[in-house]
């Protein structure tokens, strides 16, 4: 399913099928081959899930939950990509997850399947009477589906949670809706609150609401290598379609291919230092010094340390990278 990523960036066990509607709205099964067959009567959350954060789990959770009861599969059904890329395409990247993470989120969480519908243009046209008919009754055949309170599905955002239950009725599934979820402080849990977080530099917040660190899965690239000059070279990340947080330097830990998790410090900005203008994650592994360009990686943002800043010489940046990295790993000591 995802050929370029190193093994320990892939799903394990979980069956993944891509979903498509043809121009007559049937549903196409677009697995690879070795996936399994659909199954029938598998119990599903519904969602887009973007960081699959501890209200998501919930819901998740009940579609588990009911799958283990009724002795049927657990899914996840899920879109790609995003309704909200489709219908905002040259907005700001929002990501907090690609959908290999996500699929690794749902397999933790004891998920069998995961539906993967294609939303284009026919998808985003389809009301949420044949929705329900077409995709959960006839393709996917479900006996449950899972959703929370602010779900909505069809053409136009049509068809709200509630109404789940309702075409469950009259289709045969059941239908779980799980009230708004807050946290002790009663805050929504929610992926825009996330989004906000991160925004305000709020690492510690962002990571509270989703339940685990955020985290940015990229390839590492070549730059001007201008930190082997200062004694501090780094691993390059562009930030692809994922949410921006506050530009600043972040206590980080690193997965590499091999599975190591590696302790360090990150900027994540434009150096404008040294005169940068392309957004970048650059991490300073500690006590690290082998190549790995090329390789795909995993930086999880742990805690912010202060905004990114110019610096009148490299003299003064290195002093600066010095006291960031000394907080840092007196950060892990008193992990």
């Amino acid at each position: 399913m995802f050929p370029a990523l190193p093994a320990v960036f892939q799903p394990k066990s979980i069956q993944v099928h891509r979903l498509s509607l043809d121009a007559e709205r049937h549903v196409h099964d677009d697995a690879e081959p070795r996936a399994l067959p659909l199954p029938e009567g598998a119990s599903a959350a519904i969602g887009s899930f973007d960081g699959v954060h501890l209200g998501h789990r919930q819901v998740i959770g009940l579609a588990v939950e009911a799958a283990r009861r009724d002795g049927k599969p657990a899914a996840v059904i899920c879109f790609d990509p995003h309704p909200q890329t489709f219908f905002r395409p040259d907005a700001p990247p929002f990501h907090l997850m690609d959908l290999s993470q996500q699929l690794r989120a749902f397999e933790v969480l004891g998920v069998d399947y995961a539906y993967v519908l294609d939303f284009d243009a026919r998808m985003s046209q389809m009301t949420a009477g044949d929705f329900a008919r077409l995709v959960l009754r006839d393709q996917l055949k479900l006996s449950h589906v899972s959703a929370g309170s602010d779900f909505h599905f069809g053409r136009k955002g049509e068809g709200k949670a509630d109404d789940l239950v309702a075409f469950g009725k009259d289709l045969g599934f059941t239908a779980d809706i799980l009230p708004l979820q807050t946290d002790a402080a009663g805050n929504k849990l929610s992926s825009s609150h996330v989004r906000q977080a991160l925004l305000a530099g709020d690492v510690v917040r962002a990571n509270a609401i989703l339940g685990h660190p955020q985290a940015y899965l990229g390839t590492v690239q070549h730059g001007a290598k201008l930190g082997r000059t200062i004694d501090f070279p780094t691993l390059n990340l562009t930030l692809s379609d994922y949410q921006r947080p506050r530009y600043g330097i972040y206590v980080t830990e690193t997965v590499l291919e091999d599975g190591r998790v590696v302790a360090g410090v990150s900027n994540i900005g434009v150096r404008p230092t040294v005169g940068g203008d392309i957004e970048l994650l650059e991490t300073y592994l500690f006590d690290f010094s082998e190549e790995v360009y090329g390789q795909t990686v995993e930086t999880r943002l742990l805690d912010f340390i202060r905004p990114e800043a110019r610096f009148d010489s490299f003299e003064a940046l290195k002093v600066a990278i010095q006291d960031d990295a000394a907080k840092a790993r007196t950060w892990f000591a008193g992990r």
